[in-house]
């Protein structure tokens, strides 16, 4: 997320701040209650995550050789939590909490913008009901036998690829909901595999478990700095491989059903028709739901402004081609943002980028970047020789609370670089 993210530890005191001191270097602002209070304590707002820590009190019979499962929810506080088994990882329990805080930010600005956007409830399929599928991949192994028929009986299917190439094709030609690599033939192909589909942006989401021979997996610093979801013990009996693999899977299906629905709000009423982006009527309207709720949440809501123009030399080029070149930038950058994330086109030129649960900081990232796309990507001019590129200006800021988004907007553009006289239609 870019800045540190609130938890709220809640356990015995020593196994607390044992926790605490190995997950706050890893980007983790840390405090602790007792059980008793929690409720109250969350009402205060501005926690993220809360850990309840070992003895579990939702699976107290649970296997303890480094699981950690995660339900985030901000409605109910019961369904608030992490439950972390003694061994987990820390690498792990940081990156489960950072994607289930992000999940449950996105199924949040999936609900409120369906309902903004006058749509009826649901994703255009129901994701839950289809049928959960499971990719293994690496040499042939009794543990595959095993999986197949624990996950079988829960109606998933498995299927097997003996190679790496096998594997990228079948991740190419359908969707997962989740790959387990076998370690126990080959590690280093288990932990190449799980790095190229953490640099693989349709893959960076579906979960990856690491499937080793030993309960105690000697890499396991590795395949967590490589992006491993989870470690499977090749031994462990069913119903544990069960729970590791349907709760990252479902987890998946959950992300995939909200980005469906942020889809499904992009609709022709909502869009401005040149460039698929989101108008600023729509924008306005929504960006006041958003302050709203985040507010009372105490979570960011951070706006980027850009203003695209040509290099100062234009008169080189004839006005039509700008254009071209604006309306090329203006399609290609919803595309630079995440689904939950909103992309606003307020003229020609101008555009604004509505980040939910993002600090300055990371607005500051996002906007460096998208700054760098557009001015590395050559446009064609009058003269096919002389190419040119748009340049980008920038301005981050949060919405203050209880501020008018319009005026944000307006705030934040005044900050931008003088362009052509424009003014925002509403």
């Amino acid at each position: 997320m870019g800045r540190e993210a609130s938890l709220c530890l809640v356990g015995p005191r020593a196994e607390a701040q044992s926790w605490a001191d190995r997950l706050s270097p890893l980007g983790f602002r840390m405090d602790a209650c007792e059980a008793s209070v929690l409720n109250s304590y969350l009402a205060q707002g501005g926690i993220e995550g809360v850990l309840h820590i070992h003895p579990s009190p939702l699976d107290p019979h649970a296997k303890a050789y480094g699981s950690v499962h995660v339900a985030l929810s901000h409605d109910t506080p019961e369904g608030y939590d992490a439950v972390l088994r003694p061994d987990a990882h820390p690498l792990q329990v940081a990156s489960r909490l950072r994607a289930l805080m992000r999940l449950s930010v996105m199924e949040t600005v999936a609900h409120l913008r369906s309902r903004d956007a006058q749509l009826s409830p649901g994703a255009p399929h129901d994701a839950s009901s289809a049928k959960t599928s499971i990719l293994f991949v690496g040499p042939p192994d009794p543990a595959y036998l095993r999986l197949s028929h624990a996950l079988s009986a829960q109606n998933v299917d498995v299927i097997a690829a003996f190679s790496t190439f096998g594997a990228f094709d079948y991740l190419h030609e359908r969707t997962f909901d989740g790959v387990v690599l076998n370690a126990a033939g080959d590690a280093d192909m288990a932990h190449t595999v799980c790095s190229a589909m953490r640099r693989n942006t349709r893959l960076y989401h579906t979960p990856a478990l690491i499937l080793t021979p030993d309960q105690h997996y000697a890499r396991a610093d590795e395949a967590f700095a490589r992006g491993a979801s989870d470690i499977l013990w090749a031994k462990a009996d069913c119903e544990d491989f069960t729970r590791h693999v349907l709760t990252l899977a479902q987890e998946r299906q959950r992300r995939r059903a909200a980005k469906a629905t942020l889809e499904r709000c992009r609709h022709t009423g909502l869009l401005d028709h040149e460039s698929d982006l989101y108008t600023p009527k729509f924008a306005f309207n929504h960006m006041a739901q958003l302050e709203a709720l985040f507010g009372q949440r105490q979570l960011d809501l951070t706006l980027v402004a850009l203003r695209a123009h040509g290099p100062a030399d234009l008169t080189r080029h004839d006005h039509a081609h700008l254009q071209s070149a604006l309306k090329q930038f203006a399609s290609m950058l919803r595309h630079c943002v995440r689904s939950e994330d909103m992309a606003v086109r307020l003229n020609d030129q101008d555009f604004v980028l509505v980040l939910p649960a993002t600090d300055e900081k990371g607005a500051q990232t996002v906007a460096k970047r998208v700054a760098a796309i557009a001015e590395c990507t050559a446009y064609e001019s009058a003269d096919p020789y002389q190419p040119f590129r748009l340049e980008i200006a920038k301005s981050v800021s949060p919405i203050a609370p209880g501020e008018d988004p319009q005026h944000c907007v307006a705030r934040i553009m005044a900050n931008l670089p003088a362009a052509e006289p424009h003014k925002i239609a509403v």
